[in-house]
């Protein structure tokens, strides 16, 4: 594990996946991320690219050719490399290869970069089109935040730019879009992901807080279009896991009635020769 660290918190990653796998808070003496426990979820934190979400299928089209590709992409099961790293701050790369372009056409560069500062994580991305064509991806986050006690004692507040849209699921892809109407904080409880996650448009932060402390964590992602909120839902027990998964997205899975042409798929970025892609999104642990 490569360790980052300030007096206020301590961060691990790994260079597969370049995945964040603990945020612990010195303050609170608490762990913030989730800690991986198969029996629920065996991820921390993965980079979701160059897909987000589900292909109809696990196929996508792209310049005459079928390719096949899992959920979420393969760059969260990829061994980036180190290429800067201090106390409080750490770049991993991926370069495109012979393996990668089985899955993905695209010669490319993706760079995830973390830093503290104070009681913040920051998490960069660029993504450079190294190609002599049009490159099309999309990119996400899905950290996932430890739920300490009940999931009902627990509750979000949105501060949304615009008007916010729910973007429904039917089986893993998406099948309506309806907006939504004052939503400023939601209260949590297993039923509400029993159709697995709620996705929203045009909301740029997020506060996870409990009833139960003065603590909580907020994520801000100004200007990402899309957010998921997930965790996994039992129907025998109407019961879920004992974390939350906040996560920003540049990305959505196919639609029920998806063409599979990847450069159609619904918010997919579009880079020309050389032009990067430059995104940052926090996570801040707080205290009322």
């Amino acid at each position: 594990m490569n360790i980052l660290e300030n007096d206020k918190l301590i961060i691990e990653s790994k260079n597969s996946g370049a995945e964040l796998t603990r945020i612990y808070s010195k303050d609170l003496k608490k762990e913030i991320l989730w800690n991986g426990d198969s029996t629920h979820w065996s991820r921390h934190s993965p980079i979701l690219f160059p897909i987000v979400g589900r292909l109809k299928d696990n196929k996508t089209y792209i310049e005459d050719k079928f390719y096949n590709m899992s959920q979420h992409g393969f760059a969260r099961d990829m061994d980036f490399e180190i290429i800067y790293n201090d106390n409080t701050s750490i770049t991993y790369r991926l370069i495109s290869s012979d393996e990668t372009k089985k899955l993905y056409p695209y010669s490319f560069e993706l760079l995830i970069k973390y830093t503290i500062i104070n009681n913040s994580i920051n998490t960069n991305w660029i993504v450079l089109n190294k190609d002599t064509k049009d490159m099309y991806f999309s990119i996400g986050a899905h950290p996932a935040f430890n739920i300490y006690d009940d999931l009902c004692n627990y509750y979000l507040e949105f501060k949304s730019r615009d008007i916010v849209k729910r973007i429904n699921l039917e089986g893993p892809y998406f099948n309506s879009v309806k907006e939504v109407y004052n939503l400023n904080n939601l209260r949590l409880e297993p039923k509400i992901f029993e159709k697995d996650a709620l996705i929203y448009t045009n909301i740029d932060s997020i506060n996870l807080k409990s009833n139960k402390s003065k603590d909580y964590i907020n994520i801000n992602f100004k200007d990402f279009p899309l957010v998921g909120i997930w965790t996994p839902y039992y129907k025998d027990t109407n019961s879920t896991a004992p974390f939350v998964c906040i996560e920003p997205w540049f990305g959505l899975a196919d639609s029920v009635n998806s063409d599979k042409i990847y450069t159609n798929k619904a918010y997919i970025n579009k880079l020309k020769p050389l032009e990067s892609f430059n995104s940052l999104y926090t996570i801040t642990i707080e205290k009322e």
